[in-house]
């Protein structure tokens, strides 16, 4: 089978393709990568040694010089992508939403190559309404999706959000100390209203300071400020500005503050990790709050809007949940419901189906 996947954007669009692409390997299958032509992309897939081409392409800003360098790139990306499709002549695209998946979805059914597509966040994105009709099948993670694609329901087939393939290997169920560990992180580049909210609850920390350590990720801006702010307060942390190997932390923690982006919250699950979730405020559609409410309701997580964050509010939280193990352990219980650890091999038996289909047809 000839897999091409488009990929590229942010991490939370690449990590779940690669995460497919290698488990397409570990089968015998060729693929191809489509990302952006950006280092920190090349430098991703060239990591997990996949082939890869890059196409043209940006995100839609409204406002009209927005939607002429959009047009522009849109076009350029079409004509890169019929030459990509020609070379590489795949059977099947899976295409993992972002502006991305436009072209090289629309230039594969151009030639009558079916198209898959794989929604992360629990609001489907504007490119994945926009091809849905166009598509084969629609992979979706969250089941509460289907409220948002109910016209399309006989395509969609509910696989989760694939993990990084290190997340999967990682060493689970070790036993964690008797002192709790918060980790928290706001992405690769920190948040700083994360920041600082948790540099001021840590005033109101004292009641378990000897109970808790801290892994704390400012991203590298608030690094400074942050460092500092723990050293004045004498509290016990490992501080960073970001983690590669992140699920390291996570076999650590007992209890999570974080955005809700929809890869954080597979991660989460996967770990089954109680969490804080601060949505990202201006998350497109404000998908993070969307995310974030179907964990709260599962009862694994609780959500503070990023405006009414402060840090006796996180304060707050983090001792309720930190004092009582049975909240621990039942929040914990529920995120691991929400896992799909089989996400990637769920998407890879879809793609095969298809292919299966349309060599009887």
């Amino acid at each position: 089978m000839r897999v091409l996947i488009v990929a590229g954007g942010t991490g939370g669009h690449l990590y779940p393709g690669v995460s497919v692409a290698k488990k397409l390997k570990e089968q015998n299958h060729q693929v191809l990568m489509v990302i952006r032509d950006k280092e920190m992309e090349k430098e991703i897939v060239s990591k997990y040694q996949l082939e890869f081409a890059t196409i043209a392409g940006v995100g839609l800003k409204k406002s009209i010089s927005g939607l002429l360098v959009f047009g522009w790139q849109f076009l350029k990306g079409l004509n890169e992508a019929h030459s990509i499709l020609a070379r590489f002549q795949p059977e099947v695209i899976l295409a993992l939403g972002n502006y991305l998946s436009l072209p090289v979805a629309l230039a594969g059914r151009r030639q009558n190559i079916p198209v898959v597509l794989h929604e992360q966040n629990c609001l489907p994105g504007k490119a994945t309404r926009f091809l849905a009709k166009k598509a084969a099948k629609i992979c979706i993670s969250f089941k509460e999706s289907l409220a948002y694609l109910d016209r399309f329901s006989s395509k969609i087939v509910i696989t989760g959000n694939p993990l990084r393939p290190e997340m999967i290997s990682a060493l689970l169920g070790a036993a964690r100390p008797p002192i709790k560990n918060i980790l928290v992180f706001g992405g690769s580049q920190g948040a700083h209203s994360i920041n600082l909210a948790m540099l001021s609850a840590l005033d109101r920390l004292e009641l378990v300071r000897s109970k808790v350590t801290i892994t704390h990720l400012a991203g590298v801006q608030d690094l400074p400020l942050v460092e500092n702010g723990y050293r004045e307060r004498n509290f016990d942390v490992m501080l960073a500005s970001y983690l590669h190997d992140m699920q390291e932390a996570y076999t650590k923690a007992n209890l999570v503050i974080a955005r809700a982006g929809a890869a954080t919250l597979a991660e989460l699950a996967f770990f089954g990790l109680p969490s804080i979730l601060i949505p990202y405020p201006f998350a497109a559609e404000d998908h993070q709050r969307i995310n974030a409410a179907v964990l709260v309701k599962a009862g694994a997580a609780r959500m503070i809007m990023d405006r009414e964050l402060s840090g006796e509010i996180l304060a707050s939280n983090i001792i309720e949940i930190i004092q009582n193990e049975n909240v621990l352990q039942n929040m914990s219980a529920a995120a691991k419901k929400l896992a799909q650890p089989q996400a990637a091999e769920n998407i890879v038996r879809v793609l095969t189906e298809i292919l299966n289909t349309k060599a009887q047809t």
